[in-house]
């Protein structure tokens, strides 16, 4: 009888060779075994930790906005939350829309809070977005939008919109300084600077702003008349009321600049390659214009530069005056080249 012939693997002697794959394989799947459980278990640990956090389905905040109002240069809110599940970072709001150093009439403020959830909490991503999951107590604040986390949160709320009280910005006591043509008032401490007008009867004759509580009108006083004036604070996109003077009557126009008493201080002259020209102090520079300085009149070209050794014809009283080396207005003087010019620097023929 023929016998059967062994089958691979049975009944074989077994070589060193096999008995390493044997055991590479054995060791294979013990190890792919442990790979599969540490990486279920590594994916299950956050989502339990998660799942044992204490879900926040609501955020009540206290804010106190007292700081914030028109002139004010503050750019934080107090904000304190309800509950210790959850706090504000820093206790406060930001600004995220004050333009300029300080905040300005019919400006609607808005800020920008960060809340934050404790170790023990987190928040209903799911709702977080929605109004309705917060509640603002105090300065009137709303809701304007909301994005976060289960952990953080950034709220940003707004308050209601700054409107300016006109009674804070009266003026008074406008005058006309010594019958001259230099107008005066009281003004008032909250004023960022003043509007100006000046009428001859009904009919407007000029306007100008100024951070002073006075303004020279002398260079628009050219014709003989009865003039008012108009001044009305501003600040910070708020203006009061307009109040006006009394009249002056003018019945000699030629004598308004000599009987000027205010000398405009606060500026300075500068000489470049073209001339002389004169800097006020809010770095601005007179055009087409008298200014009286140090005691003495002059007249400022289109370009900003005063007439040295010249005649200057003055279209708007149709008299001629004469300006010295220094470029002051002569007064009951003689030219040089002969003319005589009387004390409101008018050539007399």
């Amino acid at each position: 009888m023929k016998l059967r012939e062994n089958l691979p693997g049975q009944g074989k002697n077994k070589t060193p060779q096999d008995g390493v794959q044997e055991e590479n394989m054995k060791n294979g799947k013990i190890l792919g075994l442990g790979f599969a459980v540490a990486l279920l278990t590594g994916l299950s640990f956050p989502a339990l930790a998660a799942s044992t956090k204490t879900p926040i389905n609501h955020v009540t905040l206290s804010i106190d906005a007292g700081d914030i109002e028109i002139g004010s240069a503050s750019k934080t809110i107090s904000v304190d939350a309800a509950e210790d599940s959850y706090e504000v970072t820093n206790s406060s709001g930001t600004a995220i829309n004050m333009e300029g150093a300080k905040w300005a009439n019919n400006v609607t403020p808005k800020f920008k809070i960060t809340i934050k959830a404790d170790s023990d909490h987190r928040f209903d991503t799911n709702a977080l977005k929605s109004a309705a999951f917060y509640t603002l107590n105090g300065a009137s604040a709303s809701f304007v939008k909301a994005q976060g986390s289960s952990n953080s949160i950034t709220l940003t709320v707004k308050l209601p919109k700054l409107k300016g009280n006109t009674s804070d910005l009266g003026v008074a006591d406008l005058q006309w300084q010594d019958d001259s043509a230099s107008a005066t008032w009281t003004g008032s401490d909250n004023a960022q600077k003043y509007y100006v007008k000046l009428y001859r009867g009904s009919s407007l004759v000029t306007s100008g702003e100024t951070t002073n509580t006075s303004y020279d009108f002398s260079s628009a006083i050219t014709q003989n008349g009865t003039y008012t004036y108009k001044v009305r604070a501003f600040a910070y996109g708020t203006y009061g009321e307009w109040d006006t003077s009394d009249e002056l009557e003018v019945t000699d126009v030629n004598s308004i600049r000599q009987n000027n008493p205010t000398p405009n201080t606060g500026g300075r002259w500068i000489l470049d390659n073209v001339g002389w020209w004169w800097l006020n102090p809010d770095r601005t520079y007179p055009r087409n214009t008298w200014k009286f300085i140090n005691n003495a009149w002059y007249y400022f070209d289109g370009t900003g530069y005063i007439y040295i050794n010249r005649w200057f014809h003055y279209n708007r009283d149709n008299n001629w005056y004469y300006f010295g080396q220094s470029g002051a207005m002569l007064t009951n003087a003689r030219t040089p080249d002969g003319y005589y010019v009387n004390g409101a620097g008018i050539w007399t023929r």
